[in-house]
């Protein structure tokens, strides 16, 4: 499929050329875009990052040196690489956000606050803005490298590695990556980024190179595949979002539905109501629901006379044998004694 550069330049009130960042929703993600502005009106600069973002909020003020500002992003809708430069400091809000994005910092510092908690930047090493939920930021003067991916690619990429559908991928933001690691990510960064940005590269080239990117990624942080329901990875159901990944991550302990309520900080009859009308069921039976399905997986990976019936339903917290056999046989049409024989 042949490149196409997409950028359409319009003058600005200050006579610069602005380039509109933004791809359409209904455009194939393989069209190839290339986009960048810049200037040096602080108050402009702002207004821009707020609307690109997607933000709210956002506030800027002069640092030591004269202000300027540029930005540039090459790629497609699977998977950009972008720089930023800020000469100046800026803090905002960003109240939801979709997609992964890794960044580092040649110059600056970032600091995030999220639900979860909160993360610096550390030098140059790169790190993952929190993902499906919000966030405010503070920056001071800066220029930073952005790798931006879309969230259905990378959970693609990551199901294709372990062989299993794809679903929401959770990093740990606060892993430091290893020597070994970072040295790794660094080394297909930069062997991938004149494919990705060049429009004379190929569509197959430049899905290989964002593909083996999106890999380096995967690598260079831990993370875990969850499996929650698309129909509740909404900025508006974000917080049953966290509550089913809470049951998803937490499910081999001792958890109640109070447990699961307390921990998104939900009034549980809050949770209730929320699952009830999203996913169709209560807390208690979702939450028995995920155990089920981790004791088939169990089940299903073991092979006839290594494990026992009981064992499995044990460590999934089913104490009652026969009640396993009934929830399990209702839940999958077939008893956990012919999922082991298989």
């Amino acid at each position: 499929m042949a490149t196409t550069d997409t950028r359409q330049q319009t003058p600005s009130s200050t006579g610069r050329l602005l380039a509109d960042p933004v791809v359409s929703p209904t455009a194939d993600p393989a069209v190839f875009h290339r986009d960048a502005w810049s200037g040096t009106d602080m108050d402009e600069a702002r207004r821009q990052l707020e609307a690109a973002l997607d933000g709210r909020g956002f506030r800027a003020r002069p640092g030591p040196s004269a202000f300027s500002f540029r930005f540039a992003s090459a790629g497609d809708a699977r998977l950009s690489l972008q720089t930023g430069t800020f000469q100046g400091h800026i803090q905002g809000v960003i109240p939801w956000s979709r997609d992964y994005v890794v960044s580092w910092f040649q110059v600056g510092s970032v600091t995030i606050d999220y639900p979860r908690g909160q993360l610096s930047s550390m030098g140059d090493r790169p790190f993952l803005t929190p993902t499906e939920t919000s966030y405010s930021f503070s920056m001071t003067p800066h220029r930073h490298g952005i790798v931006h991916i879309d969230a259905t690619f990378l959970e693609d990429v990551a199901a294709q590695r372990d062989g299993r559908p794809s679903q929401r991928v959770v990093f740990d933001y606060h892993a430091v990556p290893s020597d070994e690691r970072l040295a790794a990510w660094r080394r297909t960064l930069g062997e991938t980024t004149p494919i990705i940005v060049s429009p004379q590269t190929t569509a197959v080239d430049r899905l290989a190179a964002q593909t083996a990117l999106a890999e380096a990624l995967l690598d260079l942080f831990p993370w875990q595949a969850v499996d929650v329901p698309a129909t509740i990875r909404t900025e508006r159901t974000r917080r049953l979002r966290l509550a089913a990944e809470f049951v998803q991550t937490h499910v081999e302990r001792a958890i109640t539905a109070v447990d699961v309520a307390a921990a998104v900080d939900m009034h549980p009859r809050s949770l209730q109501q929320q699952m009830s009308d999203h996913l169709g069921t209560s807390p208690t039976a979702y939450i028995r629901h995920v155990r089920l399905d981790r004791a088939r997986q169990d089940l299903l990976a073991a092979a006839p006379g290594d494990v026992l019936v009981s064992d499995v339903a044990r460590r999934w917290g089913f104490a009652n044998l026969g009640r396993f056999s009934a929830a399990y046989a209702e839940r999958f049409g077939e008893y956990p004694r012919d999922t082991l024989a298989r």
